[in-house]
């Protein structure tokens, strides 16, 4: 103020002073105190004004000329100025920034204020006192829209390096916002270095996509196909993206490997390699493939027959044979059965209380081939039966139809808790009198080398892992 100053002082009444609209300053805090002191002891410092019209506007006293008003105070003494817009606001930055009253933005803002009404970098530091980096860092953030800077109440008091850094992105409101909402927390730096990679990434493909885009550069740049994993024409070679180096470089890099093509993709930030398609090829391979599929699906359709007609032949078997066996012999093959299904993978499984079955589909078509009784009768007739002294037969018929319920056909073929149990089930039924068939046999052979296989891996894995 020292520079505009005046010895020259008039006596003004409050009424016709009115806050300068330039003022850095925008909340002037709570003037009860001050108001109360200007009442008790008059005001002690003029006021600095500049005419207006039939009126004056202040330069420095904001809370002193809001004070007086609100003591009642009439006429106060002022400096009354001289100054040209660019003055009045220089002013006024360089009193509020002297007495540290100022936000960062709102000295932003007015450092940009003063910039706009033509001083230069150099003069506002010197005004200031500061360096020109401090200017320009300022000057930087007075940029960031409204729209922006009411993302947050505290916008305001956010750090000149994270303002700078959201003044950055002018034009990318989206991203400025993210720093924004970022700010003030352990999540900045990360979020800044994110959204840094990705400029550069999009940099770094806008500046192929130009390179590419070049005549006579002698590679060939297509639209991405349509359907990029099974186009008829292009098949996907490889990609470079910008880690592979600079633009120039990812270029020569291409022309190493002259792929057929290539395609620009901005969003992933990559481009694409692509080589023509062998028709023939492709075609040899697709057969190779419904060759092998039409195998593998005949070998599920045979596995499924011989599954279904096996357990046919075991059913048939037991409804057959199982009423001719001694009730000593019908005991011990209850317990065996029992005890081969208590390590059923089912919760409750094969223990299942017999009130409970008519709650499951499961087992009852089994346990009507076996006994002959309707899976609709099955709950009431099981009951029944159990109570009788006949309870040996009911139960192992009960326990046999459980377990054929439980053997899928990929169970011959894939080691599982229900696959291993096969084997014991077969011989409880050898032991009643049955006799596999060759088919039963073979795959009775192939199952137990596949369990003994992975039973010997097993441990071989446990011995490792011992060592």
């Amino acid at each position: 103020m020292s520079n505009y100053q005046t010895n020259q002082i008039k006596l003004i009444n409050t009424s016709l002073i009115d806050p300068h609209p330039d003022n850095p300053r925008k909340q002037i805090g709570d003037v009860t105190d001050l108001a109360a002191s200007i009442k008790a002891n008059g005001l002690l410092s003029p006021l600095s004004v500049v005419p207006h019209g039939q009126r004056y506007r202040v330069i420095a006293g904001h809370r002193r000329l809001a004070a007086c008003k609100q003591a009642g105070t009439g006429a106060v003494p002022c400096f009354v100025l001289d100054l040209d817009p660019l003055q009045q606001l220089e002013a006024m930055v360089t009193e509020n920034c002297q007495r540290e009253q100022l936000t960062t933005m709102e000295e932003a803002d007015a450092i940009q204020g003063m910039l706009g009404l033509g001083a230069t970098t150099a003069g506002v530091a010197h005004q200031l006192g500061r360096s020109a980096d401090y200017v320009r860092d300022r000057a930087k953030a007075a940029s960031i829209d409204n729209e922006v800077r009411a993302t947050r109440d505290d916008f305001s008091q956010l750090t000149i390096g994270q303002l700078v850094a959201i003044a950055r992105y002018d034009g990318r409101p989206d991203l400025q916002k993210r720093l924004a909402q970022a700010a003030g927390t352990s999540n900045f730096d990360y979020t800044l270095s994110r959204i840094e990679r990705d400029d550069r990434d999009r940099q770094w493909i806008e500046s192929v996509a130009a390179l590419l885009g070049e005549p006579d550069n002698g590679i060939n740049l297509i639209p991405d196909p349509e359907k990029p994993y099974s186009d008829p024409e292009w098949r996907y070679l490889g990609c470079m993206f910008p880690s592979t180096g600079t633009p120039e470089e990812a270029i020569e890099k291409i022309r190493e490997q002259n792929p057929a093509a290539v395609s620009i993709h901005t969003v992933s930030q990559q481009v694409y390699l692509w080589t023509r398609r062998d028709k023939t090829a492709d075609a040899e391979k697709e057969a190779q493939r419904a060759a092998e599929q039409a195998e593998r699906d005949a070998r599920r359709h045979a596995l499924e027959e011989y599954a279904a007609a096996s357990a046919d032949k075991r059913m048939a078997w037991l409804h057959g044979h199982l009423h001719g066996i001694k009730r000593a012999k019908l005991v011990e093959t209850t317990a065996r059965l029992g005890l081969l299904q208590i390590i059923d993978p089912f919760p409750g499984g094969f223990t299942d209380a017999l009130t409970n079955w008519n709650d499951h589909t499961g087992s009852r078509e089994e346990y009507e081939k076996i006994t002959g009784i309707t899976a609709e009768d099955a709950p009431t007739a099981a009951r029944i039966s159990l109570q009788t002294d006949d309870w040996p037969l009911e139960a192992a018929s009960i326990l046999a139809a459980r377990f054929e319920w439980f053997i899928d056909p990929t169970d011959w073929t894939t080691v599982n808790d229900i696959s291993r149990r096969i084997p014991g089930y077969y011989q409880i039924l050898q032991d009643l009198g049955y006799t596999p068939a060759d088919d039963e046999t073979s795959h009775l052979d192939q199952l137990i080398a596949a369990i003994t296989e992975a039973d010997s891996d097993e441990n071989e894995e446990d011995e490792e892992n011992n060592q």
